[in-house]
């Protein structure tokens, strides 16, 4: 069974170090297509949608090696520019290997991408972006051929500042002729370590500031090495975690500077929120009060990656609360699985109204996607009882072994495969 137990009602307390970044290893992986070289990836977290990438990555040719945190990509030579329809289905993040493929080989075949069910995420504006580029669309029984004879630069003003957009922009830029402006493009921190990866391997891509960011085009690429910082999303996660469960935590390698949205939010429901220079120290021992409303947006507002765990703390938390969610329309669905546990939330709309101070019941709920599975942990945390989240393969797809930091936190928690200390034990 792939499942998670928690023994809940019990205050955390302990240091854990932060993973790398999912949100910037994917397209930087996408990224190393565009190398005719060697690129050595230090920090990458070991997640299931890393080797999925990788897997598709040698699928194109790339010779790619792992060892523990370290991702070696060898994309010299490619053979292909196809991307499985298994893949696509696997892992939305595929869409963005397009203009890495465009840039290089001046044609992809992909399918609609998968990945979590959060709402819809249509395709439409990447197509139309790549499309300012010189790239022409044909395809048949769901596949979609991009093919370019000539990429070249243009002016690009993005309807909404998509962060899989900007990426695929960017990408397919850098192998385009002339000069490409884009605006109007995602701020996410993800965005900047893409740019980054891309200058030290010699592209001419600079962030301009207000959203937007210039590409000369065509500049030969070399061999780099480049280190994935933090990740913000897991580092909001265990915030949300010492919320719900009370006690104090310090996360290490936690980029702070990133969550500052989410931050705030802690401190107004009663934490204690200390930022370092290599890290952050959280502590919540008093009551855990209504944050008010929440409302997500594109950064540098409230992730919507970290509405879900904040969601379940919330349950708890003195006084009514609300979410807005701006970004994904499906991103409520683990409400019907924490009122499983007793928390009345209720939707509306692009809203949901949590009454708040409730006691959560610890019992079997199932993860339908990564946010949801971590936000069941992070309610089975404060739960009373044993929480059993199923289908943690979700949760395995954005976090290296959260059965493992949650431990090193002071958590009751493990593997259903594993078995609780008090099973264990000779009566």
């Amino acid at each position: 069974m792939d499942a998670i137990w928690i023994e809940g009602n019990r205050t955390l307390s302990g240091e854990v170090t932060v993973q790398g970044s999912k949100n910037a290893a994917l397209p930087v992986l996408a990224a190393t297509l565009l190398v005719p070289g060697v690129t050595r990836l230090l920090n990458c977290p070991e997640i299931s949608d890393v080797s999925c990438m990788c897997e598709i990555l040698r699928h194109m040719g790339a010779r790619v090696e792992r060892r523990g945190k370290e991702v070696t990509v060898d994309a010299s030579e490619l053979t292909g520019c196809r991307i499985l329809p298994e893949h696509a289905v696997r892992m939305r993040s595929s869409v963005i290997l397009a203009g890495a493929l465009l840039g290089r080989c001046r044609e992809a075949f992909f399918f609609q991408p998968g990945g979590c069910v959060i709402g819809d995420r249509p395709i439409d504006m990447h197509l139309w972006a790549l499309g300012r580029l010189g790239v022409f669309f044909s395809g048949r029984e769901g596949e979609i051929r991009a093919q370019a004879l000539r990429l070249r630069g243009a002016f690009v003003r993005l309807p909404f500042p998509s962060v899989g957009v900007t990426q695929n922009a960017v990408l397919a830029a850098v192998g385009a002729e002339g000069t490409t402006r884009l605006t109007n493009c995602a701020r996410e921190p993800e965005i900047g370590a893409l740019c980054r990866f891309l200058r030290g391997a010699g592209a001419d891509v600079r962030e301009e500031g207000g959203g937007e960011i210039r590409v000369e085009g065509g500049r030969p690429l070399h061999a780099s090495t480049f280190w994935i910082d933090a990740d913000r999303i897991v580092a909001g996660t265990y915030l949300a975690g010492v919320l719900a469960a009370g006690g104090k935590a310090f996360l290490r390698q936690a980029p702070w500077y990133e969550l500052k949205a989410a931050l705030k939010a802690a401190r107004r429901m009663g934490a204690v929120v200390r930022t370092e220079s290599h890290g952050l120290y959280v502590e919540r021992t008093g009551r855990l009060l209504s944050p008010g409303e929440l409302v997500t947006g594109v950064y540098p507002a409230f992730p919507t990656d970290l509405q879900s765990p904040f969601l379940a703390a919330m349950c708890l938390a003195e006084g009514k609360s609300s979410i807005r969610e701006r970004i994904f329309n499906g991103r409520f669905g683990v409400a019907g699985q924490l009122n499983r546990m007793g928390a009345d939330i209720r939707i509306g709309g692009d809203r949901a109204f949590v009454p708040g101070g409730r006691r959560l019941s610890g019992c079997r709920v199932a993860a339908g996607e990564l946010r949801g599975g971590a936000a069941l942990t992070v309610a089975g945390l404060c739960a009373q009882g044993r929480t059993v989240v199923e289908n943690c393969h979700f949760i395995r797809r954005g976090y290296e072994d959260i059965v493992r930091d949650l431990k090193e936190l002071g958590a009751d928690i493990g593997n259903e495969t594993e078995v609780p200390p008090d099973e264990g034990r000779q009566v």
